[in-house]
């Protein structure tokens, strides 16, 4: 049998038995009584300090909650042995998270029941370590990176709280104490050299936590020299230079971030090194930042939970003191939440209270917040797009990226090119993200499955493992956010562009194209209900899906499946309703409305003559052509915005708008009674020619580029300009009156 981890490395006397007289000498005790005296005599607090949480949450609905919870663990059964609490199950039951609440309620109260029952439960853990059996091939119960990790974190949080308490006994506090000092042990010697994943990095980040909070150990300096050495190197390489986490799963990288933040805590407080210090930890938070959707969350990306960013930021602000991070708090979490994490946060090292230096900490200025993230996080492979930075915003998230390996199981779906929509504060395509429990039954047929994501499927044709898109262009423009790019883990490829339509009523044309025969999938959370030319949401906010050839595109009911949704209380259980829609060889678009109300009068759309599904997109007024590699927006006929993402030469009714040369990788023009405005990019020297305005023969006053005047040189109304580099230009035509 192959080790998922290390070959077992479990010593007898160091790690799983150390003998009475073994244990108090490292801790130079002459009994198990002056020991105890001694851990609760000493000024150490645990990175999360529950007693100064229960200073804060007594008699506070948060504290309440937990004391109703270690309230029903008094009496309930446990079976550390009982293969039904299934095969991924056993081996999270013997973390002990679950038991916390007793030790926290003993904070809040007092009350003796709680250790009492602590204990029991710890001794009986304690006894059943070389019975338990797991079912993971290779993979102890007890002795793996993240059940070491919890179980100790557990255990700290206990010593602190309760290592003096007459009610615990001595038998609890021993086992607790050979726990950690085994569990140390055993960490460091698995984790001497690097290796990819959130278990070293969860499991290093404990290894510093139990330095710190023993520093009387010999061995606890060295455990703190490879904690940090491992944690500095996972955040060279575990982290991506944009920030995100290696395995591409939000709350995995929340799960690693919080373990970077309480290390952090430990190494300025007790351990005599800076971890906040590194650009990749603050990078970390950009990510997340940059993830995130106006409401506070992030999509469930892959094997990913619905992550809500807010407090992880709050956090983030507390090391790093960024106005950015502060604001995001303030935006996303509510002022008594804000208090209770900082409750459990010791003073940093010169500082006062977390509470207090938090309000105190520089602000944002009003109306100065950055700008939100749109475009491509290059590493990590996501694309954002917005159309603004209200809550009501249209938001996308689009993950562009490979299949990463794991330890164990790989925390990448089959999908690729998949995509979250949002607006309104609602998601309208949405993803299964990871169940609850990886023994749920439907985790390889429905989560991890293509069927759940809203991506493309090629019937008779699986996905291959290696299936990494390329990103072709991924702009962030003021008309348009545009995306394109293309894969090949099916035999005949795929390639998708996505433009988010920007302005008072933001929209989407999905244009999909395969060589072969292909189904589009659209999850949404509300059932689908047709109406004319396509489907909607029932009920709003929701989504409007109007195929730019609906004849052509054969919908399809997909039926439910389940997945965890945002609501006003956090995440919760919620159902997806697949919408398929089966389109011939070549290329389909798709125009994707985001509707407040069902009663929204509904745009017309219909398809343009050419290759490559071009679709004219008409409210009222207003209307917009989008083809495959441009846009022309008009009101009342005339073109007011043109859009360029590959097209080196746009015409409107017979009008010149927009003539490049190759070196063209986009460009966004707007025209006002003034002159028009540009936005270039591109990638050499490039001629280019601009129309002073979308009609008539008017000529140039002034061409800027950026900011700098020139000389015009115009003819027919058109502009004749060249941009000397690659790089991204400003050019303002100033008309002639």
């Amino acid at each position: 049998m192959t080790a998922v981890e290390k070959p077992p490395h479990v010593a007898p006397v160091r790690m799983l038995h150390i003998p009475d007289a073994d244990l108090l000498a490292e801790f130079d005790a002459p009994d198990l009584r002056t020991l105890r005296a001694r851990l609760a005599a000493r000024n150490v607090s645990p990175a999360a300090d529950t007693l100064r949480w229960a200073g804060w949450a007594a008699g506070r609905p948060a504290g309440d909650k937990v004391i109703a919870e270690a309230r029903r663990l008094l009496n309930a059964p446990v079976d550390f042995l009982d293969p039904a609490h299934g095969r991924s199950g056993l081996y999270g039951f013997h973390y002990l998270h679950w038991a916390q609440p007793l030790t926290r309620a003993a904070a809040l109260t007092g009350d003796d029941r709680y250790p009492v029952r602590f204990a029991e439960i710890t001794l009986d853990w304690y006894a059943s370590r070389e019975k338990v059996r797991g079912e993971w091939p290779g993979l102890d119960v007890v002795w793996y990176t993240l059940g070491v990790a919890g179980r100790c974190q557990v255990f700290i949080e206990a010593l602190h709280v309760l290592g003096g308490n007459p009610a615990l006994p001595d038998e609890a506090v021993a086992a607790m104490a050979r726990t950690l000092l085994g569990g140390a042990r055993w960490l460091a010697e698995e984790h001497d050299a690097f290796r990819h994943g959130n278990w070293q990095l969860a499991g290093c980040s404990v290894l510093a936590q139990i330095a710190a909070f023993l520093p009387e150990l010999p061995e606890s300096p060295l455990w703190s020299e490879i904690a940090i050495a491992r944690l500095r190197e996972h955040l060279e390489l575990d982290v991506y230079a944009d920030g995100g986490h290696y395995e591409r799963a939000p709350s995995y990288h929340t799960m690693c971030l919080g373990a970077l933040q309480l290390a952090a805590v430990a190494g300025e407080c007790a351990l005599g090194w800076d971890l906040a210090d590194h650009p990749r930890l603050a990078a970390m938070h950009d990510w997340l930042l940059a993830m995130t959707a106006p409401p506070g969350w992030v999509p469930p990306f892959n094997d990913s939970h619905l992550v809500a960013s807010g407090e992880h930021l709050l956090r983030g602000h507390h090391l790093l003191g960024r106005p950015e991070y502060k604001a995001a708090a303030l935006r996303w979490v509510a002022p008594e939440r804000i208090a209770e994490v900082l409750s459990w946060l010791p003073p940093r090292p010169g500082r006062g209270d977390p509470l207090a230096e938090f309000e105190a900490a520089p602000s944002m200025p009003p109306n100065a917040e950055p700008a939100a993230h749109r475009g491509l996080l290059p590493h990590s492979k996501f694309v954002v797009q917005r159309s603004g930075s209200s809550e009501d915003a249209a938001y996308a998230a689009v993950n562009c990226g490979p299949l990463i390996e794991h330890e164990l199981e790989s925390h990448s779906h089959r999908t690729v090119l998949d995509l979250v929509l949002a607006a309104n504060g609602e998601p309208l395509l949405w993803e299964a993200g990871g169940p609850d429990s990886y023994d749920d039954p439907g985790y390889y047929d429905w989560y991890r499955a293509p069927l759940a994501h809203s991506g493309v499927l090629l019937p008779g044709h699986e996905l291959a493992d290696e299936h990494d898109a390329d990103v072709l262009v991924a702009a962030a423009l003021p008309t348009a956010d545009i995306l394109v790019a293309e894969h090949h883990g099916y035999p005949a490829g795929h390639r998708r562009t996505l433009v988010l339509v920007r302005g008072e009523r933001p929209y989407w044309v999905l244009t999909d194209a395969v060589t072969e025969p292909f189904r589009v999938l659209l999850h949404g959370i509300r059932p689908w209900v047709p109406v004319p030319g396509g489907h909607r949401s029932d009920g709003g906010p929701g989504l409007l899906v109007l195929p730019g050839q609906p004849e052509r595109a054969r919908a399809v009911d997909l039926g439910t499946g389940r997945t965890t949704t945002p609501g006003p209380g956090g995440a919760r259980t919620g159902q997806l309703y697949g919408l398929g829609l089966d389109c011939p060889a070549g290329a389909a678009s798709t125009v994707l409305v985001p509707l407040r109300t069902p009663t929204e009068p509904l745009p017309d759309v219909s398809e343009v003559d050419g290759p490559g599904g071009a679709v004219l997109v008409r409210r009222g007024r207003f209307a917009d052509l989008v083809g495959p590699n441009h846009l022309v927006r008009t009101t009342d006929g005339n073109p007011v915005a043109a859009v360029s993402w590959g097209a080196r030469d746009i015409q409107h009714a017979g009008r010149a708008l927009l003539g490049a040369g190759r070196g063209l990788r986009t460009a966004d023009i707007r025209w006002s009674a003034d002159g028009a405005d540009a936005e270039v990019e591109c990638t050499a020297r490039t001629a280019l020619r601009l129309a002073v305005a979308p009609q008539g023969n008017r000529r140039a006053a002034a061409v800027l580029v950026n900011d700098v005047r020139l000389e015009p040189r115009c003819a027919d109304g058109v502009v004749s300009l060249v941009l000397p580099a690659a790089g991204r230009w400003r050019v303002r035509i100033e008309r002639s009156v």
